[in-house]
C-alpha cells in the first residue's frame, strides 16, 4: 500500500572512481527506520551541493510526499529553476528517485513495477569508452581508440560510444572543419578497424559543431558506419539548431543528457531526434525518465538513459528502460577501476554486454560501504 514518505536523516558517501571523476551516494531514512540509497552527482563533504541537499530535505520533512512527482512542487521549485541550477536539479532528482525506491519497498515490488513496467532479466548495454580513454588511459591516439574498441567487442559488447572530437569547436568554419576534424576521424576509423564491421559505433560530439559543420561531418561519419550522432550542436546556445541538423542527418540524432523535466523531453519530439538521453541524476529522477520515455515511445522515439557514472545509477537507469517500450541500449562506463562491481551489494553483473537485473525489491541492490571505504571512499553525516 502506498503511503506518504516521512524523511528523517541522511548519510553521504563519496569515492574517486578514477583519478579524475568521483561517484557519490546518499542513504536516506524514513520515520519507520527504513532506508534507501541513491546515487547523486558530485556531492563532497562541506560542498555547496551537500548544503543545498540538506536545505531541501528540511523542507520535505515538513511536507511529506507520496509520489516522486510531488517532490518538486512540495519544494516550491519550477522546471526552469532546476534546469538553470545544477545543485537543484541533482538534489531534486536524488530525492525523487528515493521516493520511488521507498514506495517500491513499501509495496514489496521491483522498481520496474513501480514505474509501470514488467520485470526483465537483463538490459542491453553499450560501452562508453570516454572516461577510460580520457581519464584512465590518458591516451587519445587512434591506436588507443582502436584497441579499446577491440577490447569491448572481445568482451561481448555490440555497441560502443566515444567522444573523438577533441580539436573541434562550434566556431570552426565549413572551409576548415575537415582539416580540424581529421584527427578525430582517424580515431573513429581505428575503432572501426579494431572493433570490426559488426560493432556499432556511437559518437558523442559534446556540441562541437554548428549547423553547417555538423552536416559536413555527418557525411564523413556515414562513411565510417556511425549509427548515433549525439549532441552535434549546443541547443542552448543555438535554439532550433538540433531540429535543423536532425532534418538532414541520415544518422539518428540523440540529445537530452543534461535536460530537466518531462516537458523538456516532450519538446524534443518536435526536433526530429531518434533518441532521448534522460539522466536519472539530472532530469528530475527515475520517475521523470520513465514517464517521459513512455510518452515519447508513442512517437517512435527511444529512451537511452545518459548513464556514464556509477553502478547504482546504471541499475536505476536500467529499471527506467525496463519500464519503457522499445528502449535503446543503456550507457555503461567501462574499465574505470577493478572494484566497480563489488561496490554494489549484490555485486553488479555484466555478461556479454548485458546488465543482469539482481531481482528483489526496489532497485535490487545497495552500496557496499565496506568496499567504498576499502578503496579510499569516505562516509559522513551532515
Amino acid at each position: 500500500m502506498e503511503q506518504k514518505v516521512n524523511l528523517t536523516r541522511v548519510e553521504f558517501g563519496w569515492v574517486m572512481a578514477n583519478k579524475v571523476k568521483p561517484w557519490s551516494f546518499v542513504q536516506i531514512w524514513d520515520s519507520n527506520a527504513v532506508s534507501v540509497i541513491v546515487e547523486i552527482q558530485s556531492v563532497e563533504p562541506d560542498s555547496t551541493r551537500a548544503n543545498v541537499f540538506m536545505e531541501l530535505l528540511g523542507r520535505l520533512r515538513k511536507q511529506p510526499v507520496q509520489y516522486d512527482y510531488e517532490v518538486q512542487s512540495a519544494l516550491g521549485l519550477t522546471d526552469e529553476e532546476c534546469q538553470a541550477d545544477a545543485d537543484l536539479s541533482r538534489t531534486v532528482s536524488a530525492l525523487s528517485t528515493a521516493i520511488v525506491e521507498f514506495q517500491s519497498i513499501y509495496q514489496g515490488v521491483s522498481m520496474t513495477t513501480t514505474l509501470g513496467g514488467e520485470q526483465k532479466d537483463s538490459q542491453l548495454l553499450y560501452a562508453n569508452l570516454n572516461r577510460y580513454l580520457r581519464d584512465v588511459l590518458g591516451d587519445r591516439t587512434p591506436k588507443a581508440f582502436g584497441e579499446a574498441a577491440e577490447r569491448a567487442a572481445r568482451e561481448g559488447f555490440t555497441i560502443v560510444k566515444t567522444d573523438p572530437f577533441d580539436e573541434v569547436r562550434p566556431t570552426h568554419s565549413t572551409s576548415e572543419i575537415l582539416e580540424v576534424a581529421a584527427p578525430s576521424l582517424e580515431r573513429l576509423k581505428a575503432m572501426r578497424t579494431g572493433g570490426g564491421p559488426k560493432l556499432a559505433l556511437q559518437v558523442d560530439c559534446h556540441g562541437s559543431f554548428n549547423t553547417n559543420t555538423a552536416a559536413i561531418i555527418e557525411a564523413e561519419l556515414q562513411e565510417i558506419g556511425v549509427t548515433w550522432f549525439e549532441d552535434p550542436v549546443r541547443e542552448r546556445d543555438m535554439p532550433g539548431a538540433t531540429a535543423k541538423v536532425a532534418a538532414t542527418s541520415v544518422i539518428p540524432v540523440s540529445v537530452g543528457g543534461d535536460s530537466y523535466g518531462e516537458l523538456a523531453f516532450s519538446r524534443m519530439a518536435d526536433w526530429g531526434v531518434k533518441y532521448t538521453m534522460q539522466d536519472v541524476m539530472r532530469c528530475g529522477g527515475v520517475g521523470v525518465a520513465a514517464r517521459s520515455g513512455q510518452r515519447l515511445a508513442n512517437r517512435g522515439i527511444q529512451i537511452s538513459c545518459h548513464s556514464p557514472f556509477g553502478p547504482l545509477q546504471n541499475l536505476v537507469s536500467a529499471h527506467a528502460h525496463a519500464a519503457t517500450p522499445n528502449p535503446h541500449a543503456l550507457e555503461h562506463a567501462v574499465w574505470e577501476n577493478d572494484w566497480r562491481a563489488d561496490l554494489l551489494d549484490p555485486p553488479e553483473q555484466v555478461q556479454r554486454g548485458r546488465l543482469i537485473f539482481p531481482g528483489g525489491v526496489g532497485s535490487g541492490a545497495s552500496i557496499n560501504w565496506n568496499t567504498l571505504e576499502r578503496v579510499g571512499g569516505v562516509r559522513w553525516t551532515p
